[in-house]
């Protein structure tokens, strides 16, 4: 299950995977991803909630690795991700897929922490 939230306000993208992903659910995740992500200003953020995410198979991480290249070019600013300590595995696939196209997501036990967290980043960045 997927759901892409936008925040215009804050600029942010709030992003939900849960469950085992497949080829066709992850396509549509990401054709929706990058349609909303388009209507955000650049240097928009992103919470990537995987918590309750299953680890993707090699085909689906490939659609993964491909989605983040396109967010980052769209424009990404900051990025939190929130991971659950249970599901590590998940949580490295992603890092090491994002790290590998050269950016790397902070890390949120819960949407609160991770909202506050790129709040405090958005505040002390310099206009």
């Amino acid at each position: 299950m997927y759901k892409n939230q936008l925040n215009f306000g804050k600029n942010r993208l709030h992003l939900l995977l849960e469950g085992k992903i497949e080829k066709p659910e992850m396509t549509a995740w990401s054709d929706d991803l990058i349609t909303k992500l388009k209507k955000l200003k650049p240097g928009f953020s992103v919470i990537s909630e995987i918590l309750n995410c299953q680890p993707a198979t090699e085909e689906v991480r490939q659609i993964l690795v491909e989605t983040q290249k396109k967010v980052k070019e769209v424009g990404l600013g900051d990025a939190v991700r929130i991971v659950a300590k249970s599901n590590y595995v998940t949580a490295a696939q992603w890092q090491r897929s994002s790290r590998s196209i050269g950016y790397v997501a902070l890390e949120a036990e819960n949407y609160e922490s991770a909202e506050k967290l790129l709040d405090e980043i958005e505040k002390n960045k310099i206009k």
